[in-house]
């Protein structure tokens, strides 16, 4: 009998996706045929991240027709009646009143080497001081139609105030769990990216990472249980809930519709998956496995982030591994290095161009610390904790979000394997598994000066702390080999003895 294929699907490009890399990894060596499925790159990068061992890597255009039409037509309304209506015609007018500027300077540059009769030179720069004022008119009338259409793409972008909540009020009334259709274009533009890919591949199983490949995943299942073939699904739920109203009631009116039709559910903590059940009525608790990397009883020793900074070893160096949204609290980093003296940081992020970044160095560069501000990009998922190990301390400095509170965070783990101090924010979890294990201090989330206090405590007795990394029992538990066993249990449970793999 063939071995079952597997398919794993995730809303990412995948190179800093590592619940994917270690889910594909994991069903590989258990045997499956695994394919992963992430978006194709943006950009013409040449250097994506390895694929696991055994799994092969699709790469899936993404063009998101429907989520950009709300930027490309942003409905002005009566908020801003004078808007463009359309991107296109935005550019147009702009184009247009910038041609016309260049003629209106060629044409004064004309008036004053031609030389013509009195007369007609006077007539001429009557007609002329004419042109001038109706491109004065023009641009303002441009400018001021411009500035709407610009504040409405922004509203629609990153939707917020009480009439967009009002909107996804009405929407959830009248939709219900249809209202993700209207509210998040998105999830329709990945299923005409990703449904077609698995119809495919007729995969026995898919593995759908996050809310977003929920919906893809069931639907492909319908179509292929309609043609003959079963496809397993398995839900993996992240804790991760967006900050505004209508991102946030999209997702849930999606994940109600499709929840309760995923064959097996897979969370990273232990109280969201007991939320998960009450949530969606799940017939039975969620599988929990921790996003943690494997266990290495002797940490490999390898050229790291120290020396991506060139840096020599008894300069002090903290390391931060993630995205560098506002709520991921690097602002407070940036902001206590004049008070850390010699101490480095590093920050090693996806899009080191990306603008939040340049936000923080330039900041970095006011206060007179840019030259102790590194940006570095990611390495492979397989590779973070010998690239982290170099570093003094690991630091996750989130604000306290509701979703952070219950899970301990992807990153957290990465620097316990590479052996790191860690200095964390006041997040229920984190904080708690700090103080437990003695790995680290906790300081008051956006509180400068306590981030520097902890970061002192740190640096004043390194050793201390790096000692708890001695008892080797929870690295073994925070391990993906520990973590992987119960969701291949679940791979097993669901295809059961006998299963059909035609």
């Amino acid at each position: 009998m063939s071995a079952a294929r597997v398919a794993v699907l995730a809303d990412s490009t995948l190179d800093g996706d590592s619940r994917a890399h270690r889910v594909a990894a994991a069903a590989a060596g258990a045997g499956y045929e695994v394919t992963l499925i992430g978006r194709a790159h943006p950009s013409s990068r040449a250097d994506p991240a390895p694929a696991p061992p055994g799994v092969r890597v699709l790469r899936v255009p993404v063009a998101e027709t429907l989520h950009r039409h709300r930027r490309r037509r942003p409905r002005p309304g009566v908020r801003w009646p004078l808007a463009y209506r359309s991107e296109e015609t935005y550019d147009h007018r702009n184009a247009r009143l910038t041609a016309q500027a260049a003629l209106i300077a060629t044409r004064t540059a004309e008036l004053g080497v031609v030389h013509r009769p009195l007369p007609l030179q006077a007539a001429a720069r009557t007609g002329h001081a004419g042109a001038h004022l109706v491109q004065a008119l023009r641009r303002g009338w441009t400018a001021a139609r411009s500035a709407q259409f610009r504040a409405a793409v922004r509203a629609r972008a990153e939707p917020g105030g009480p009439l967009d909540d009002a909107v996804t009020a009405l929407t959830r009334l009248l939709l219900g769990k249809n209202a993700w259709r209207r509210l998040d274009p998105l999830l329709l533009d990945l299923e005409t990216a990703y449904g077609p890919v698995l119809d495919e591949l007729r995969p026995h199983l898919v593995h759908a990472l996050g809310h977003g490949t929920l919906g893809v995943a069931v639907r492909a299942a319908y179509r292929s249980e309609g043609a003959g073939h079963r496809i397993e699904v398995v839900w993996d739920a992240f804790t991760r809930r967006p900050a505004s109203r209508r991102p946030a009631a999209a997702q849930s009116a999606h994940e109600r519709a499709y929840a309760s039709l995923a064959d097996g559910v897979v969370t990273v903590a232990d109280s969201y998956a007991e939320q998960l059940r009450k949530r969606h009525a799940l017939p039975v608790t969620p599988v929990v496995a921790l996003n943690a990397p494997p266990y290495e009883p002797r940490p490999r020793r390898e050229p790291g982030v120290r020396e991506a900074c060139r840096l020599a070893p008894e300069i002090p160096l903290l390391v931060h591994s993630g995205s560098v949204a506002a709520s991921r609290g690097l602002l407070t980093v940036v902001e206590a290095l004049p008070q850390l003296y010699d101490l480095h940081a590093a920050f090693v992020v996806p899009d080191p161009a990306h603008p939040d970044v340049l936000a923080l160095t330039a900041r970095a560069a006011q206060l007179g610390v840019a030259r102790r501000l590194h940006v570095l990009p990611y390495v492979p998922p397989a590779a973070i904790p010998a690239f982290l190990a170099s570093a003094d301390i690991g630091v996750l400095p989130v604000h306290p979000l509701p979703d952070r509170q219950l899970a301990l965070p992807t990153r957290y783990f990465e620097y316990a394997h590479a052996r790191l101090p860690v200095v964390v924010s006041d997040i229920r979890a984190m904080s708690a598994a700090t103080l437990e294990l003695g790995i680290g201090e906790v300081f008051r989330a956006r509180s400068t000066p306590d981030f520097v206090r902890a970061v002192g405590a740190v640096l004043t007795n390194p050793r201390r702390y790096r000692k708890a990394y001695d008892r080797p029992d929870t690295l073994r538990q925070w391990s993906w080999q520990t973590q992987s066993v119960p969701l291949l249990d679940l791979y097993a449970r669901l295809f059961g003895p006998g299963r059909n793999r035609g």
